[in-house]
């Protein structure tokens, strides 16, 4: 992942561990932050801690975990050493921690940054990325089939919520009123049920 961001500074981090969503830090040693501009450093991993990457999101969590909600290489679950947030807001490159080795990742040691670009590169052989894309078409499939099935609707049932007052609502509360008048020629009962 390489980061350019507003103001000045290249950096970024790199792993060889794929991403899954987790409250937990994962990954291994082969994880690394750099810096690319003004100067060109690696910050490897010290062999204190394991906090090599993290990403939890806020639907993972329905947002009540109290941890950060986006991607993060080093820290803590509630304050990562180098954070992307899942809206692209108050992202974070500490200047030390207990994982990697210390050293700033921003110029002038500022933590705070804003994202002017961001890449993400992804390595791996045309089966890789053939296999990726298939699991990926799999889980949309998956969230497209529960998104018709919450659409379907059984009218009749739903009619019949409408009559037993379970769904409160004044959508049909004239023919109550105007049924028994003078004039009033049409049944309630068999018109709701057509």
């Amino acid at each position: 992942m390489i980061i350019e961001a507003v103001g000045g500074g290249l950096f970024g981090a790199y792993t060889s561990s794929a991403w899954k969503e987790s409250k937990d830090f994962y990954g291994n040693s082969d994880c690394f932050l750099f810096q690319m501009e003004p100067a060109t450093r690696v910050y490897r991993p010290r062999g204190v801690d394991r906090n090599y990457m993290y990403c939890n999101s806020a639907a993972r969590s329905k947002g009540y975990d109290q941890l950060a909600h986006g991607l993060g290489f080093g820290g803590t679950s509630t304050q990562p050493r180098l954070y992307v947030s899942e809206t692209f807001d108050e992202c974070l490159a500490g200047i030390s921690d207990s994982t990697f080795e210390p050293g700033a990742l921003l110029p002038g040691n500022r933590k705070s940054f804003e994202i002017q670009s961001l890449e993400v590169w992804g390595c791996g052989g045309d089966s890789v990325v053939t296999e990726a894309l298939g699991e990926r078409l799999k889980a949309r499939a998956i969230i497209d089939a529960n998104i018709r099935k919450a659409k379907k609707v059984d009218k009749a049932a739903f009619l019949d919520d409408f009559n037993s007052g379970l769904i409160e609502s004044k959508a049909f509360k004239h023919r109550g009123e105007i049924q028994g008048r003078e004039g009033c020629d049409f049944d309630i009962d068999n018109d709701l049920k057509k």
